[in-house]
């Protein structure tokens, strides 16, 4: 009976442990990591990120050819954080990244809408 609750303790920190490291996240928490050196994606088409997007980040097309190659390119053990417009595609993507290898993704579910919404800074 111990070994089978030291299991499931380990189990259950294990498990808590991955949720703080990824996941879906705040503007404010975007801002935080990416003030710590992690990559922010922007996952949007060209013409969407040509029309504004937040400074710093790299830009590669979910829907563009070679987006899993790209992104492997950044790196699949070191931290990323994803974002498209509003969340739609970014879910898809962080699940697509994860499933392939990702360790931890950050998804910004609100989006370019939410972060231009709330007069942050953008860059054109």
């Amino acid at each position: 009976m111990n070994k089978t609750i030291y299991f499931l303790i380990v189990m259950l920190s294990c498990s808590m442990s991955d949720q703080q490291s990824s996941g879906v996240i705040s503007a404010e928490k975007l801002i935080e990591l990416k003030a710590e050196g992690i990559k922010v994606v922007d996952i949007r088409t060209k013409g969407e990120y040509d029309q504004g997007h937040i400074p710093g980040v790299i830009h590669i097309d979910f829907l563009g050819d070679g987006f899993l190659e790209r992104m492997k390119k950044e790196g699949t053990s070191e931290p990323i954080i994803i974002h498209c417009a509003s969340g739609g595609r970014s879910a898809k993507a962080a699940k697509i990244l994860k499933e392939t290898g990702f360790e931890r993704v950050y998804d910004y579910s609100g989006g370019f809408k939410e972060w231009s919404a709330k007069g942050l800074e953008i860059e054109r």
